[in-house]
């Protein structure tokens, strides 16, 4: 039930901490609309049906409420037995969207006059993805969708660990959706997590490895995962010990990506990983990205390499520390700048699965970072990769040559052995690569345990930590007050 405010409930660790506390409502505790308001809405969307047709003991109050829609609790009238989430959009939304968009519209210009950074390529197809989001039938089909590819492409293990509501399409329209009712507590309430004793380590590493999967394996992927969109419940395949199940609520704004955008952001995850930086270089120019390795800290790959003069070191005394913070924030700006200047080549996925990636990344963050992020999605990205590869070596398009016609059929087959094998040393050497990040930070942990013990100075666990704790420290300066470490996601 996301829209533009939501995303300013996302963004808002910018703000002080009471402002923080008031913007979280924004996921699903917004106000709601009267019961008499939200009927009409129903009744539409059935044409000679009441309420009272569809639905039995339809609950007068709303159990969820964010900008686009609110959730009722009932019973269908077909199934009395079976429980369901209505969730029905507000009669206000269609109106209220055009000048939520045409604000959005207008910062952005105002963001690319002032400051020069260049975001209105963006802008067409966040509006057309966010209209798409009133569209309820649209997000049925997103949801069976999300819920076919983890039956079909993902391993036992994932399948296990995350559930998306059932649809009901006969209580289906464009303005209502009615699903399974699913009992969790949403990631909104970390504190209730911890009392119910769930795991921050186990919780992360489904909803890590799930958003992983869709964006380098499936192809299609979620563009909202705020803590409001994800649940967590007792899986009820084991009722033997507590195992947590991730539920995925929400379908509404989704992108499909095309098989070559898939590909070529699995391959420049290889690449960054392996050193490769010809490789990485090829696929951003391809994209209109001028700088490979400022997009590879934009995507939260690894920190940005800074010029020469920054290397070099400066006087350790405040003043020549805030210079050298002020001329790396410049630096950064810049990069960034330039990377973005030739957008006509930017593929239209990027904008929403680079959300994704830092959304998640911030919902790790406020568990604590329980896990390696970077390590579960080149996990992902080298297998989606791999099977990328095979699937194009074992292709009956492999048989024919624009020049030569059909194939003989031993080319047919040494072609093919020899893509298989490129598919599974591409695999082999990036996940050796990953092996070696992952063997590095640990020869980091345990020297930052020792220097912790030894100092006293808190330890930061992984490369998110790194990376937010010194921006942080620069911008605490700046702000006077403490920031989450969410602030730097997109």
């Amino acid at each position: 039930m996301s829209g533009p405010p939501d995303s300013i409930a996302v963004q808002s660790s910018l703000l002080p901490p009471p402002f923080r506390k008031e913007l979280s409502v924004l996921y699903d505790n917004a106000p709601s609309v009267p019961v008499s308001e939200i009927v009409p809405v129903i009744e539409r969307g059935f044409p000679g049906r009441s309420l009272d047709d569809i639905f039995v003991d339809f609950s007068p109050e709303a159990v969820a409420s964010a900008s686009v829609a609110q959730v009722h609790t009932a019973r269908l009238r077909s199934d009395p037995s079976r429980v369901v989430a209505v969730k029905v959009q507000k009669p206000e939304i269609k109106l209220q969207i055009g000048w939520d968009l045409f604000a959005f519209r207008a910062c952005a210009h105002l963001i690319e006059f002032a400051f020069e950074v260049p975001i209105m390529w963006s802008v067409d197809e966040i509006e057309r993805r966010l209209r798409e989001e009133l569209d309820f039938e649209r997000e049925a089909g997103n949801s069976e969708l999300a819920s076919r590819d983890l039956d079909t492409l993902a391993d036992r293990w994932l399948r296990r660990a995350v559930y998306v509501p059932k649809v009901y399409w006969e209580a289906t329209s464009r303005e209502v959706l009615t699903t399974e009712w699913v009992d969790g507590t949403s990631l909104v309430h970390p504190q209730k997590l911890a009392t119910e004793g769930w795991s921050n380590k186990e919780i992360m590493q489904q909803m890590v490895a799930l958003f992983a999967f869709q964006i380098f394996v499936a192809g299609n992927v979620h563009g909202d995962p705020h803590p409001g969109n994800l649940l967590i419940r007792q899986n009820p395949s084991n009722n033997h010990w507590r195992e947590p199940q991730l539920v995925l609520l929400d379908h509404g704004l989704y992108v499909r990506e095309s098989r070559q955008f898939r590909r070529q952001y699995a391959e420049f995850w290889r690449s960054a990983m392996i050193g490769n930086k010809k490789s990485m270089t090829r696929i951003a120019e391809s994209w209109g990205i001028s700088d490979a390795g400022m997009f590879s800290t934009m995507v939260s790959l690894k920190p940005p390499i800074m010029g020469a003069h920054h290397r070099s070191g400066v006087n350790a005394d405040d003043g020549g520390e805030s210079k050298r913070a002020y001329e790396q924030q410049m630096e950064v700006k810049r990069r960034t700048i330039a990377a973005l200047r030739e957008s006509s080549n930017l593929p239209p996925e990027l904008v929403f699965v680079t959300r994704n990636m830092n959304i998640v990344r911030a919902n790790n963050q406020s568990l604590g970072t329980p896990v390696n992020r970077v390590q579960i999605l080149g996990q992902y990205a080298a297998l989606g990769l791999r099977r990328m590869l095979i699937d194009e070596a074992l292709s009956s398009d492999r048989r024919y040559s624009g020049a030569q016609g059909v194939r003989p059929s031993r080319d047919t087959l040494l072609s093919r052995v020899v893509g298989v094998l490129a598919g599974e040393w591409s695999y082999v050497t990036f996940r050796l690569a990953l092996w070696a990040a992952g063997a590095g930070m640990a020869v980091y942990g345990v020297w930052a345990r020792i220097w912790s013990a030894v100092t006293g100075v808190p330890r930061i666990r992984d490369l998110d930590g790194i990376m937010d704790e010194a921006m942080r420290n620069a911008m605490e300066k700046k702000l006077g007050y403490r920031i989450d470490t969410s602030l730097f996601t997109a």
